[in-house]
């Protein structure tokens, strides 16, 4: 055992004592976190100390244990002083190690998986919400759209479970920044990208940076996408490349909507993110007109009159709901 081995396990020790009588939101609780997460040493002292202690009760007790690891280890004294063999004693040692190490991993996992901090961000109809994070990364709502955004210390987590986001994300390759959504999986290091979530599919699209979309469930192969490049991902398949501006998911942000090719489905749910009345689209399988414009916001009730001259589709309502259907 070398000299540096037993200056770490003395200050494990010293820890375990001063962390046991600290109060939950102490400053020095801080320190340590710094101190067990600079070293894989530390927190495998740690994790040794903080398993063997639970059996004593004492603070005398724990002293003694201190003073022992500074010449050796605590259990090799035991064992000579219950006079086991030296097979017994090293196969007890052994099985205690892997006993350990194991317990030690399932705490830094489950120490690892504890949440620092979690939050909601949701829009209203016809409402964009931009928000800065403490990592100092920017995230961008599009009307109607809800997020949960969790930090962990070993990754940024957010779950857009409706609408639209973009994401001016810090660079930080210790804590990568994953988005979740139904289908889709990315994950960055430090780029600005958008994400799309729609009844049908999930766009991704890259400003600047390089992303990785995966599906959620891992069933398939990642993809890369890099500047200005986007990707489409359906209910039940593969993300895939598309020939499409990467520049038009993000002109919600100025006030303004882009629609290329997009189906009667997509143009419905994109509409109903603005007006208090939903948009909805009934056709059989996904065969329907296509769309090209570009809008503002506030031309949007201008759009839906004029929406039945550009392509063959009747307006009707049902149930305080706006239905796009083709002609019959």
């Amino acid at each position: 055992m070398s000299k540096q081995d037993d200056t770490i396990k003395q200050a494990a020790a010293r820890w375990y004592m001063r962390m046991r009588e600290a109060a939950p939101d102490a400053l020095e609780r801080t320190t340590f976190e710094v101190w067990l997460m600079s070293d894989r040493r530390h927190q495998a002292a740690y994790q040794l100390i903080e398993s063997t202690m639970d059996d004593f009760s004492s603070t005398e007790r724990l002293k003694d244990l201190s003073n022992a690891l500074t010449q050796k280890l605590y259990f090799e004294q035991s064992t000579r002083r219950k006079k086991i063999s030296k097979l017994g004693s090293g196969l007890a040692v052994m099985l205690l190690c892997v006993g350990l190490s194991f317990l030690g991993h399932q705490q830094y996992q489950t120490w690892q998986a504890a949440p620092l901090s979690t939050q909601v961000q949701t829009t209203a109809v016809a409402q964009i919400s931009k928000q800065t994070l403490a990592d100092g990364s920017v995230i961008t709502a599009n009307a109607n759209s809800a997020l949960e955004i969790v930090f962990y210390r070993h990754q940024r987590l957010v779950k857009l479970t409706r609408g639209e986001a973009i994401f001016e994300v810090t660079k930080n390759p210790e804590r990568p920044f994953v988005v979740e959504t139904q289908q889709a999986k990315v994950t960055v290091l430090g780029t600005r990208f958008a994400v799309n979530q729609l009844s049908k599919k999930v766009r991704i699209s890259v400003d600047h940076g390089r992303v990785q979309v995966a599906r959620a469930d891992g069933t398939q192969k990642a993809l890369i996408l890099r500047d200005g490049e986007v990707a489409e991902m359906m209910q039940d398949d593969a993300p895939h490349k598309v020939n499409r501006y990467a520049s038009d998911s993000f002109s919600f942000a100025n006030g303004r909507i882009v629609f290329d090719q997009a189906d009667m489905f997509e143009v419905a749910e994109t509409l109903s993110r603005y007006r208090p009345q939903p948009v909805g689209a009934v056709f059989f399988g996904d065969n329907t007109p296509k769309v090209n414009a570009v809008l503002k916001t506030v031309e949007i009730e201008g759009f839906i009159r004029t929406l039945p001259r550009t392509v063959p589709v009747v307006l009707k309502t049902r149930e305080n709901t706006l239905v796009i259907e083709p002609v019959r």
